[in-house]
């Protein structure tokens, strides 16, 4: 079986080499099997990432959340490495942050660790002066790229473990985790602390891999 990092740069180069039009045509095409998803009709507040480079587009995802009148939020990288997500309501609201990707410039904080705090117990009014926005985790689905999947589920992203680490802090979050049929391989090699998706998501397939929500 090949290594993580071999994986990651034989099929970032594929990836990349996706000419413009089929990368429009497929993105469009993904995001719509998105829509069709249940957690994401149903979700109140919808964690989407913006892509970056041959990344599937989330545009449309996020224009469709907005004409709903569903929140969205943006993935911020903080200082310490970990990931955060705020809430915005225009791509106005984005600037270039973490190895130049466009991330929220200020906003509400949603599903952070004090709010998974409060969900064990601590008070509402402390999540409410930490300025998170009170979304129980069960009307949010999140969205998530990632470099390289398997049919069954695994998932290899860029190597800082962003998304893995978040989503330890939110158990019971639904996922989705979206790339391009280029992007499948045949097995990838899981460690311990990998997270795989409830669904990924092509051009080409719909696969459901975990999670009893159907």
């Amino acid at each position: 079986m090949a290594e993580k990092k071999e994986i990651r740069h034989a099929v970032l180069k594929r990836r990349e080499q996706m000419p413009a039009e089929d990368w429009r045509r497929f993105s469009d095409r993904i995001c719509k099997s998105v829509m069709e998803l249940e957690p994401y009709k149903q979700a109140d507040c919808l964690l989407l990432y913006v892509n970056f480079g041959r990344e599937v587009d989330m545009a449309p995802l996020f224009r469709d959340a907005w004409r709903k009148g569903k929140s969205t939020a943006a993935p911020k990288v903080l200082g310490d490495g970990r990931m955060e997500f705020y809430e915005i309501r225009d791509f106005r609201e984005l600037k270039p942050g973490f190895q130049g990707i466009l991330e929220p410039v200020e906003g509400t904080a949603v599903l952070t660790e004090n709010r998974a705090s409060e969900e064990k117990g601590a008070s509402a009014e402390n999540a409410a002066l930490t300025g998170n926005t009170a979304f129980p985790v069960e009307n949010v689905f999140m969205v998530m790229p990632g470099v390289a999947f398997d049919p069954y589920g695994s998932r290899i992203g860029y190597g800082k473990g962003l998304y893995d680490r978040y989503l330890a802090l939110h158990p019971g979050l639904l996922t989705a985790a979206v790339g391009f049929e280029c992007q499948i391989v045949p097995q990838i090699p899981a460690g311990p602390y990998d997270k795989k998706p409830d669904w990924l998501i092509t051009e080409a397939r719909s696969i459901h891999c975990g999670s009893s929500f159907m």
